[in-house]
């Protein structure tokens, strides 16, 4: 079994010190670093309330104060903090929370908590766009914009820290100039609700008890001819899908129209009708919905009723819509009405044109063939020379 050699005294001692003089350097380098951070303490008491203007979608944030808890700590083993600042992300210039020189000439940190009052207006553009964004989310959950919905987002904070640097002078203190300041931000969590808004449906179903939707139906009605033109070169049928939703009496009916044109991804839109009477005992709500394409395509749609708690769906419908001409998946061309020329193909008894060709000399060795018989050629002879009578 080899045993290992022994490392002289010297080599352990040179090693050993190199170790010291690796974690003296670390440690100075750390020592030395002044850093100051801000993070958010919790989420905000404050609840983000985003409305719909249009009845569509989620557009506007209200207006309102936001409470910010924050945590701040400022290092600075050596280096004496001149000044410290605290804003939120959006505030303008030379607004802050804070803005705090210590009285101490030489400080040795800061480390506090507080919750600040900011507001609505100092959000930036990119905060407000992205709350309004995860609202719009939840425009496909549930009833979408029908409903309220919960969430959480995000306000920005940030702490802007100046220090007196150190300089080559020998003495007591660090003396120096001011540094460049240090800044840090860091994103506060605010609760946030996507307002509902309710429309005449839901105020007619809420007053009305015993108004409910009996039936839903869906159907296409197709053009009969090519009548839309996508293009130059191609002509399209094109339809409408109607939806019909029967319903217990006169009022507001909501429901969710799926439609899918060929391979394009699946859309969906969110309608409100009003039902009226039809006949006795009979009460309709109507809506119609144009659907095009460019190309040979299938259709496909389906609508469910989103008045009654546990709705009703018609199930998916499937139509195909028709194109003719070039691009529009029919023929690759289409005949010009004023054209009169015979189409360049031959059918049975139709006799196609030569061409002329002017005659050329054989090459050598070619055989010139005498030129084959044609008919209007047969016709002028027998028009120009007339056969003699035939003699017995």
């Amino acid at each position: 079994m080899p045993f290992a050699t022994p490392l002289p005294p010297w080599l352990l001692r040179s090693a050993a010190a190199s170790i010291l003089l690796l974690m003296a350097g670390s440690t100075g380098a750390h020592a030395s670093r002044a850093n100051g951070t801000i993070a958010g303490n919790g989420f905000s008491s404050t609840v983000l309330k985003v409305v719909s203007e249009n009845g569509t979608s989620w557009t506007k944030i209200e207006g309102s104060t936001i409470s910010l808890p924050i945590k701040v700590l400022i290092t600075t083993p050596s280096y004496p903090i001149v000044n410290y600042k605290v804003r939120q992300l959006g505030h303008p210039e030379g607004m802050y929370f804070v803005n705090v020189s210590p009285d101490k000439k030489h400080d040795d940190g800061v480390n506090f908590s507080a919750t600040y009052e900011g507001s609505t207006d100092f959000m930036t553009t990119a905060e407000k766009q992205a709350i309004i964004a995860t609202c719009n989310k939840k425009l496909d959950e549930g009833k979408g914009i029908r409903e309220s919905h919960s969430m959480f987002g995000s306000v920005g904070v940030e702490l802007i820290t100046s220090f007196l640097m150190p300089s080559k002078d020998v003495g007591p203190l660090p003396s120096g100039g001011l540094g460049a300041p240090l800044k840090h931000t860091a994103n506060v969590a605010v609760p946030v609700k996507c307002e509902g808004k309710h429309g005449k449906a839901d105020d007619v179903a809420a007053k009305e008890p015993n108004f409910s939707v009996k039936d839903i139906h869906l159907r296409f009605m197709t053009s009969a001819g090519h009548v839309t033109s996508p293009n130059p070169g191609a002509k399209c049928q094109m339809t409408h899908a109607r939806v019909r939703v029967g319903t217990s009496k006169a009022g507001g009916v909501k429901f969710k129209l799926w439609t899918k044109v060929g391979n394009e991804p699946m859309q969906s839109q969110f309608v409100e009708a009003w039902s009226s009477f039809v006949s006795p005992g009979k009460y309709e709500a109507v809506f119609t919905k144009k659907i095009s394409v460019s190309k040979t395509t299938s259709v496909q749609a389906m609508a469910e009723d989103k008045t009654n708690p546990i709705g009703q769906s018609t199930g998916w419908k499937q139509v195909s819509l028709d194109c003719t001409g070039a691009g529009g998946g029919g023929f690759a061309g289409t005949p010009n009405p004023s054209d009169k020329r015979l189409p360049g193909r031959a059918f049975p008894s139709e006799a196609r044109p030569i061409p002329k060709a002017l005659p050329s000399r054989p090459s050598v060795g070619e055989a010139r063939l005498p030129p084959m018989a044609q008919a209007h050629a047969a016709r002028a002879r027998d028009r120009f020379y007339p056969s003699k009578p035939h003699v017995n």
